[in-house]
């Protein structure tokens, strides 16, 4: 497949998800949509058909495998002996085919271990310089290494993570509690929690990489 995307959604096992899907149309017609192995039950539940199905198949039931088949989705199978989750190797696959927006849905809930490691995901992407969602039932987490926007609920908590271990000259704006060319430093708790004044939300850093968790 030599499709180039400008946005992709993923789609994993991950069972804390949103009630509905993202709405393709908000990411871009173009946008490619991948499933992580058992994600394409999820894209079978939401009727969104995958441009491609990349994993090692142990999360991937026989049913859900047969209703792709039919529909002629392209699979691509890998070992179980590998270096990669699926998860990332679908991120790996939109990060081939030029993708500058990826979000990924099903990334969060089951095991720990790989929700976690999703965040690391978000890590990487943030330091290429790719625009990054996660999105669960109740909350969207973003990384970045610059600035951060985003319309939310007045009164919902938003709250900043370092992943470096220290961010500098963080700057707040419609959040309660406000930071002002501020210093985080990851092992710290400060900056958890806040709250949003407006619909519209921004934060901007000087250096570093730093997530942001938004309750929807």
């Amino acid at each position: 497949m030599n499709q180039t995307s400008s946005s992709a959604l993923i789609l994993g096992a991950g069972d804390d998800v949103p009630h509905d899907p993202p709405r393709i149309e908000e990411h871009g017609q173009d946008t490619l949509v991948i499933c992580a192995d058992g994600g394409a039950a999820l894209a079978r539940n939401w009727n969104l058909t995958p441009q491609i199905i990349i994993g090692d198949q142990d999360s991937l039931d026989a049913a859900t495998r047969t209703h792709w088949e039919s529909q002629d989705v392209p699979f691509h199978a890998v070992s179980p002996v590998k270096d990669e989750t699926d998860m990332e190797l679908a991120v790996n696959y939109a990060m081939q085919h030029g993708a500058k927006r990826i979000t990924l849905v099903g990334g969060w809930g089951g095991r720990i271990d790989h929700s976690l490691g999703n965040i690391e995901l978000l890590y990487r992407l943030a330091l290429e310089g790719i625009e990054n969602v996660l999105l669960t039932k109740d909350h969207c987490l973003s990384a970045f290494c610059r600035a951060f926007q985003a319309k939310v609920h007045p009164g919902s908590f938003v709250s900043l993570i370092p992943l470096t271990p220290k961010v500098i000259g963080v700057s707040t704006e419609g959040l309660l509690y406000p930071l002002q060319e501020a210093n985080l430093q990851k092992g710290s708790t400060f900056s958890i929690s806040n709250v949003a004044e407006r619909e519209g939300i921004s934060v901007t850093i000087g250096d570093g990489v730093l997530l942001v968790v938004v309750e929807q």
